[in-house]
């Protein structure tokens, strides 16, 4: 039993570092007692329907990060991201002593050494904030001021990182972490949780396309819907549902200006957990717009679903698709004329089908596989380790052991 301190910005974005964030903590509660470092309270009972997952709130002791950092928050949401992120990990710093171990499932943040840290994509503290945008997306416009007062109250050092145990997402992510860090984490894949998912007969789904993340601009929703308009000029009755939480009420404000004049377009925000999974099986394709994605919960929420998943040439979400070129585009006209041309021709859907589905998904990508690996990944740090679970997590689905999901 350890007194372990799970470090996480806003549990409530309800995004796949958030799914990751809920699943270390429902795993590491079963033999420590875990306290959440955070800007914000949850709604834990909420989570635990978004996510499929079983924390106990009432063994979870959830802790605010001082004041400024839970303020920033509170009254800028997503501005001043990255600052927000340096101010919770000096906070959890300081409070290491009162723990065995520190957990970030928000990055690399400054923790000191022996942390467990989890990493979606570095904030490489290593560079300037500008270098950076393409990833956050931040809403401020950032100066060299404040890339000194984020970088300063970060307090990440280079050697202390090469002493944390570090996990990446995605075999692409961690090629990330090595340029910025000169380490190469280990590759544990996020959980997919894949238990109300069902492979629906191909003639049974709607002839139509399903996107899931939250509404904001890195998402691209609104290239998304050209790529649809494209489909459709090119001849493919189909339509578009854009399922997901707002972050950004400026961007969605955008997204619904669109909508409101495409009556194909289908905006319905944030879904019950049941009614998000009846909308993938029920149709027969899913698309993602973050280009430069770090794993893709979402991307792998549609396979697991059944649906034929479209994706941006770049990032680590080629590992769900098994770097099909036929569901990687690069474009809005490149990503219509893709989608045109599996629309048109039934064996293709049958071949690109193969490797998705619930029970597929499942052997790659489960969650009982990152919880059991989770846990001993965390009984190692804390220099117990068992005979359960190996430390070394594999890159790809062939080289892990049978039964590993």
């Amino acid at each position: 039993m350890g007194e372990i301190a799970v470090v996480h910005m806003n549990l409530m974005s309800k995004g796949g570092g958030e799914a990751v964030a809920m699943n270390v903590i429902e795993a590491l509660q079963t033999d420590h007692d875990v306290t959440l470092l955070t800007l914000t309270h949850p709604d834990l009972d909420e989570l635990d329907d978004y996510f499929d997952t079983d924390v106990d709130a009432d063994a979870l002791t959830v802790e605010r990060a001082g004041h400024l950092a839970p303020w920033l928050n509170r009254r800028f949401g997503l501005k001043y991201y990255v600052l927000q992120n340096a101010l919770l990990g000096r906070y959890a710093r300081r409070r290491r002593d009162d723990f065995d171990l520190l957990v970030s499932t928000i990055n690399e943040l400054g923790l000191g050494p022996d942390a467990v840290q989890y990493v979606h994509f570095p904030f490489d503290w290593t560079v300037g904030l500008d270098e950076r945008e393409h990833i956050f997306h931040p809403t401020v416009e950032e100066d060299s001021l404040y890339e000194r007062l984020a970088t300063q109250a970060a307090a990440v050092d280079r050697e202390e990182i090469h002493q944390n145990a570090l996990l990446a997402n995605s075999a692409w992510t961690a090629d990330v972490v090595e340029d910025a860090y000169g380490v190469r984490p280990q590759v544990l894949h996020p959980p997919v949780d894949t238990r109300e998912f069902e492979d629906r007969a191909w003639a049974d789904r709607e002839d139509g396309i399903v996107t899931v993340g939250r509404i904001e601009r890195s998402k691209r929703i609104v290239e998304l819907i050209e790529i649809t308009a494209g489909v459709r000029e090119r001849g493919q009755d189909t339509h578009l549902h854009v399922v997901g939480p707002t972050v950004d009420e400026a961007y969605r404000a955008e997204v619904e200006g669109m909508a409101a004049d495409r009556e194909y377009v289908h905006l319905e925000g944030e879904l019950p957990r049941e009614e998000l999974v009846e909308r993938i099986c029920n149709h027969r394709y899913g698309i993602h717009g973050k280009e430069y994605e770090h794993f893709g919960m979402a991307v792998a929420e549609l396979a697991a679903g059944g649906a034929i998943p479209f994706v941006p040439d770049e990032g680590g979400q080629h590992a769900i698709v098994n770097d099909r070129e036929r569901l990687l585009y690069g474009s809005v006209g490149d990503a219509a004329d893709k989608i045109v041309a599996v629309m048109a021709d039934p064996a293709l859907q049958r071949d690109l089908r193969r490797p998705f589905g619930p029970q597929a998904i499942r052997r790659r990508f489960g969650r009982r596989r990152f919880q059991r690996q989770i846990r001993g990944i965390v009984a190692e740090a804390l220099d117990r380790p068992t005979a359960e679970v190996p430390f070394a997590v594999a890159e790809t689905p062939a080289e892990r052991p049978a039964g590993s999901d």
